[in-house]
C-alpha cells in the first residue's frame, strides 16, 4: 500500500498468483456483498464486502464470480445491455461467511499480470494498510533501500552547489549498513529534500512502496510521512506529494519530504505546520554545516538510514557577475519555470559583466539584475508573484514568456482571448498557475507544460475556421513523444468545447478510419473477436445473435472480445446470424457478420505403412 502510481497511491495489497488465473478468492470475514462492478480498466471485475464492524474489503481483477453472484451480475448486464456496470445489492441480498469462495482470481481491468488486488477500508472510506492485520503468511526481514536522493532550492535566494536548481545524488551504502553521499553538498536558503526509495520483502525480488519516512535536521524531527491509512478521496494529491515534473519527464517517482504548496494530504507531521514556507523545508540560513538524516521504515520495523552533511555556501552573495565574452555566435537562452520562479539562463553574451534583464509587462518595463553567473551563463530568477512579464530582454536577445494571467486555486477563474476560452473551477488547481498560452496555427495551442499537474478538470473552448469535418474531428492531447490521447469535445458552429485533466499541447485531429474487427471464432460454444482502433480508441461494441443482444466480455490489453451467454450451458443455435458492431470515439463504425457453425471434426490422419525395401 502507498506505492506511487500514475495519479494515485496504490490502495492495498497485490497478492501474486504465480502467473495463474482461476484461484479461489475467499471472503476475509463475515458480512454481505455491498457492491459488484465491472470496469474496462482500473479494478476490472471487483467485489466489495461490507463487514459487521463497519469495514469493507475489496477484491479486484477477478476473472469470474461464484455461481450466485455471477448469475446476478450477468442478469443485470443483460437487462441493461451493457458490459461495464456498477451494482449495489441490498444488505440482506448476498450474505457471506468468512472463508466462502466469492470469486476466482484473474487479470481483468488495469492489471499488469495475474494477481488479486485486496483492500481494507473503514466506515469513512479511509484506506487501511492490510499489513496492519498481521498476516502470518508474510515474513519480512528485508529493510527498505535508497536509490536516489534529490535536493532543490525553494526560494530565489536559495543556492545549491552555487545554483538555483534541483540536483540528484546517488546514496552509497557504507560498511555498517547506513547510507551516505560521496558528493559534496553546499547550500544556503531553504531546501526541499526528495527521495527515490523502495521496500522489499523476504523471498521476493519485487519492489514495494515505502510505508514511513522520517527526516531530521541536526537531530530535530522536521518531517514524517506515514502510509498506514489515508482517505480514498485524497489519492490524487499524489501529484503534489511526488515530484510530478520528474515523473512526467523521466518516469521516476520521488517522494517529496516536505509539504508542497497545494498538498492537502493528511499523512504528514512537520516541525512548523502553521508556517506555509516551512512544513518540512530545510533551513540553511545561518552559515553553519547541518546534518540531514533520513530514515525509512516498513511495517515490520526494518529500517534504512541515510546521513549527509550540508556545508554552508558563504560566497553566494559575493560572487562577481563576470563573464567571458561569447565568441561563437548569437546569444542562446533557456527558460524554465520552477514553482513561482521563472529561470532564464543566457549564454554567449558579448559583455564581461552580466547585464540587467528588462522585464516587459504590457506597456511597463522594469530592470532586474542577474541573480548569479554559472558556467559562463548569466542567470536571472524572476519571482512571478511580483511580476508576470510578457517578455524578457537581455542584451540583444528577447524571449517571449507567453504568460497571460495568475490563476488562483479555490475559486472560479476565466481566461479568454480571440480563439481560446479557459474555465477553471474551484478544484481545478492544486496551486497558483502562472498561465502561459501559446497558439500555433499549424496544429492548435499549448497551455503551460504537461509537467504541471491538475487536480480536477479544466474546460476549454477553441475557435477555428479550418475544420470541415466536425463529425469526426475532435481534440487530442499530444505528449512530447507525439503520442495522442483522445479528449473529445462538442462542436457548436466553429467552436469545440472539451475538458482536460492535463496541461500541454492540444491538437485537433480527424479520425476517418473505422475500427478493425475480425472474428476469431463463431461456434455454438461461443463467439470471440479481435478489435482495435488506430487513433481515437474504442468507445463501444455490440453483438447480436438472430437479433438478440449478446453480452461480450472485453480485455483491452489483448484487444479481445468473447461472448458470455445469459445461460452459459445453452449453446448458440447452429446457423444463427451473428452481427458484431464496434464504434470508435470519433463515431466511425465497423459492423461484421457471420453464421454460427459447428466445427467439422478433423479427419484422422491415415496411418503410414512402412514397406520393406527389396534389394
Amino acid at each position: 500500500m502507498g506505492d506511487l502510481r500514475s495519479n494515485h497511491f496504490h490502495a492495498g495489497l497485490d497478492i501474486r498468483t504465480g502467473g495463474r488465473e482461476g484461484l479461489n478468492v475467499y471472503a476475509a470475514a463475515d458480512g454481505y456483498v455491498s457492491r459488484i462492478a465491472v470496469f474496462t480498466g482500473g479494478y476490472g471485475n471487483v467485489i466489495f464486502l461490507k463487514h459487521h464492524n463497519g469495514t469493507t474489503t475489496v477484491y479486484g481483477h477477478l476473472s469470474a464470480l461464484n455461481d450466485t453472484l455471477g448469475t446476478y451480475l450477468r442478469q443485470a448486464q443483460y437487462q441493461k445491455q451493457t458490459f461495464e456496470i456498477d451494482l449495489r445489492p441490498t444488505p440482506n441480498q448476498f450474505p457471506v461467511k468468512k472463508g466462502d469462495v466469492i470469486a476466482l482470481s484473474g487479470n481483468t481491468g488495469g492489471s499488469g499480470g495475474p494477481h488479486l488486488h485486496f483492500e481494507i477500508r473503514d466506515d469513512r472510506d479511509n484506506l487501511i494498510n492490510p499489513l496492519l492485520y498481521n498476516f502470518s503468511e508474510l515474513r519480512d526481514e528485508v529493510p527498505p533501500y535508497f536509490e536516489r536522493v534529490a535536493l532543490r532550492t525553494l526560494t530565489p535566494e536559495s543556492r545549491l552547489n552555487g545554483e538555483y536548481a534541483r540536483q540528484g545524488f546517488t546514496p552509497v551504502r557504507r560498511g555498517d549498513g547506513t547510507y551516505g553521499l560521496s558528493q559534496t553538498v553546499t547550500a544556503t536558503g531553504l531546501l526541499g529534500l526528495e527521495i527515490l526509495a523502495y521496500d522489499k520483502t523476504t523471498g521476493s525480488p519485487y519492489r514495494n512502496g515505502i510505508n514511513c519516512v522520517e527526516v531530521k535536521l541536526d537531530g530535530r524531527e522536521m518531517f514524517t510521512y506515514n502510509m498506514n491509512s489515508f482517505p480514498h478521496e485524497e489519492t490524487r494529491f499524489i501529484n503534489v506529494h511526488m515530484d510530478y515534473e520528474t515523473e512526467r519527464t523521466f518516469g521516476q517517482r520521488y517522494h517529496r519530504c516536505y509539504v508542497a504548496d497545494g498538498n492537502g494530504l493528511t499523512l504528514y507531521h512537520t516541525d512548523q505546520p502553521t508556517i506555509p514556507t516551512r512544513r518540512g523545508r530545510l533551513p540553511m540560513m545561518d552559515g553553519r554545516p547541518h546534518e540531514v538524516s533520513v530514515t525509512l521504515f516498513d511495517l515490520y520495523q526494518n529500517s534504512a538510514v541515510l546521513r549527509f552533511t550540508v556545508q554552508p555556501d558563504t560566497t553566494a552573495a559575493t560572487r562577481p557577475l563576470t563573464l567571458k565574452p561569447g565568441l561563437n555566435g548569437a546569444e542562446a537562452a533557456t527558460v524554465t519555470t520552477d514553482g513561482n520562479i521563472l529561470k532564464l539562463a543566457v549564454r554567449n553574451l558579448p559583455d564581461t559583466v552580466a547585464p540587467p534583464a528588462t522585464l516587459q509587462e504590457g506597456k511597463a518595463s522594469t530592470q532586474q539584475p542577474a541573480s548569479y553567473v554559472h558556467n559562463n551563463a548569466a542567470v536571472y530568477l524572476i519571482d512571478l508573484n511580483r511580476t508576470l512579464p510578457d517578455a524578457v530582454q537581455v542584451g540583444a536577445g528577447r524571449v517571449a514568456t507567453n504568460l497571460k494571467k495568475r490563476i488562483t486555486p479555490g475559486r472560479d477563474e476565466r481566461y479568454e482571448d480571440a480563439n481560446l476560452t479557459l474555465q477553471f473551477g474551484p478544484k481545478t488547481l492544486f496551486d497558483t498557475l502562472y498561465l502561459a498560452v501559446r497558439q500555433v496555427p499549424a496544429w492548435g495551442f499549448e497551455i503551460n507544460q504537461n509537467t504541471i499537474p491538475l487536480n480536477d478538470y479544466l474546460t476549454a473552448t477553441w475557435t477555428t475556421s479550418n475544420v470541415t469535418d466536425t463529425m469526426r474531428t475532435r481534440m487530442y492531447l499530444v505528449d512530447n513523444s507525439g503520442r495522442e490521447t483522445f479528449l473529445g469535445g462538442t462542436w457548436q458552429k466553429n467552436k469545440i468545447t472539451f475538458r482536460t485533466r492535463e496541461l500541454g499541447r492540444f491538437q485537433l485531429m480527424t479520425d476517418t478510419t473505422p475500427p478493425k474487427v475480425q472474428f476469431a471464432s463463431v461456434t455454438p460454444k461461443g463467439i470471440s473477436a479481435r478489435i482495435a482502433d488506430d487513433l481515437s480508441g474504442i468507445r463501444s461494441f455490440r453483438a447480436m445473435v438472430d437479433g438478440q443482444w449478446l453480452l461480450m466480455q472485453y480485455d483491452y490489453k489483448r484487444s479481445l472480445l468473447w461472448s458470455d451467454k445469459l445461460n452459459p450451458d445453452e449453446p448458440l443455435p447452429d446457423g444463427a446470424e451473428v452481427m458484431l458492431e464496434v464504434t470508435d470515439n470519433a463515431g466511425n463504425v465497423t459492423a461484421i457478420q457471420a453464421v454460427v457453425q459447428t466445427p467439422k471434426p478433423k479427419a484422422k490422419p491415415k496411418p503410414v505403412v512402412k514397406r520393406k525395401r527389396r534389394r
